[in-house]
């Protein structure tokens, strides 16, 4: 029998059960009783619940943090490592972010691609191998969690508090290929400050760590600026007694600040240019024109590095707000594997505190890093090669972060295909239907030569 053929019978299904789960909103809010993640990601883990039962596997879920499908028996374990949760959608989409809406041969909305779409591509890689009959000598476990894109606390609740066993190996269908062998460190901290004369001011920029914001609104009294005029992205409206100020910005994702436009910081760089007549609002100006500007590899910050091999470090300012006098702005970087996350914890920590603002270490993931020639990565090398006919790419490093860093012996494989536009943690985020076809048969040849 062959497998790469008799997956794509369930092409149809595929379809279908990626717009059914693009259709639960589950974007992490407040914790609920017995929801740590809020009701969306709690609801999508009983939306994977529900699909695995009905396609005959063995599922349990814990405490809405993970859950696993298990197909198989075997003394190891191959891990196929994914989640249910979705960074949120922000604004402008022309499709409805959770409609699940089909058009041109793309399927669109928030999760198509990460991670949901390829979560259930994978899913029926081990339907197929299950209807087939065919007996591996490792059991398969599909882990899901529900909060890979604000931390991976539910992996870190199911590998640590939770003690569950570690694959023996795994893969990550999140992120693109050919495989992932490295991915870089990644440092999330929170810098704060409460001041005592900005009550009338209010800032909104951006909503996660990793997504570069496409959008800032700052409403600022007349009082305090003067030389007041429209430059470049940022407009002024007066609203009696108030100046609105409105940013805009390209998103992208918060590992590739680059492909983006900041709308903060583009809403900063006009601020520098006017009279700032309130001494606070002053301070804070200064302090992004000094440490932040428009930049995204630190060098004002004083991070600025490359370790020859895994690429440069990456700062992305992805969310700023300042309300009642509260200000608090979040900055996500990606650090090269042979540069130590504490050296660049270190230096903003100290950059920070000389402004007197209070530094908030939010995270600190160390990176991942797998030889090039294990029997892991040079075997899903093989199977993507074989498949897609690319000779030529390569095993590579990435700033994102992925699920791999949370098990061991894993690595990031897929789904996106170079021949597909990246549009993860954007609007109008798709997976062409296309390429179900060639992701099908990329997964199901995974499963099976790894866990045979």
């Amino acid at each position: 029998m062959d497998l790469k053929e008799k997956v794509l019978e369930y092409k149809e299904e595929v379809v279908k059960e990626i717009q059914n789960a693009i259709r639960v909103k589950s974007v992490k809010e407040a914790p609920l009783p017995g929801m740590p993640f809020g009701e969306g990601p709690a609801k999508a883990l009983d939306h994977f619940m529900d699909l695995a039962k009905k396609l005959g596997f063995k599922a349990e879920k814990f405490d809405n943090y993970a859950m696993h499908i298990d197909m198989g028996e075997g003394e190891e374990t191959l891990g196929i490592l994914a989640h249910v949760d979705v960074v949120p959608e922000g604004d402008n989409w022309v499709h409805p972010p959770y409609g699940g809406v089909i058009e041109d041969g793309k399927i669109f909305g928030r999760g198509t691609l990460d991670d949901k779409g390829p979560a259930i591509i994978s899913l029926y890689a081990m339907k197929a191998i299950a209807d087939a009959g065919i007996k591996l000598n490792k059991k398969v476990r599909m882990i899901l969690g529900a909060d890979e894109e604000s931390g991976s606390a539910c992996l870190k609740y199911y590998f640590g508090e939770l003690k569950m066993p570690y694959p023996d190996l795994a893969f990550t269908p999140d992120s693109s290929f050919p495989v992932t062998y490295a991915e870089k460190g990644s440092v999330r901290v929170k810098i704060k400050k409460q001041f005592t004369s900005l009550n009338e001011v209010k800032l909104n920029g951006g909503n996660a760590f990793n997504s570069v914001p496409n959008e800032a609104i700052a409403e600022i009294p007349v009082s305090m600026l003067d030389n007041v005029r429209n430059i470049n992205k940022v407009e002024f409206s007066k609203e009696g007694d108030v100046y609105k100020v409105t940013s805009a910005g390209i998103p992208a994702h918060g590992a590739k600040p680059h492909l983006g436009y900041n709308a903060v910081s583009a809403l900063f760089e006009v601020l520098k240019e006017l009279d700032v007549k309130n001494e606070e609002l002053k301070v804070i100006v200064n302090f992004y024109d000094k440490y932040v500007k428009m930049e995204t590899d630190g060098n004002s910050f004083g991070v600025k590095c490359d370790d020859g091999e895994t690429g440069a470090l990456t700062l992305n300012l992805g969310k700023m707000t300042l309300e009642n006098n509260q200000m608090e702005i979040w900055i996500d970087m990606r650090v090269p594997v042979k540069i130590k996350n504490e050296d660049i914890i270190s230096k903003i920590k100290e950059r920070a505190e000389a402004y007197g603002y209070e530094f908030v270490l939010h995270s600190n993931t160390q990176p991942l890093y797998v030889d090039r020639e294990s029997f892991l990565v040079s075997t899903l090398m093989n199977i993507y090669q074989e498949i897609t006919g690319d000779i030529q790419s390569k095993p590579k490093a990435i700033g994102g972060g992925t699920y791999a860093k949370y098990a061991k012996n894993a690595v990031a494989f897929g789904a996106l295909l170079p021949s597909q536009e990246d549009r993860m943690h954007q609007r109008d985020e798709y997976l062409e239907i296309s390429k179900i076809d060639t992701l099908l048969k990329i997964y199901v040849e995974a499963i099976y030569r790894l866990a045979k």
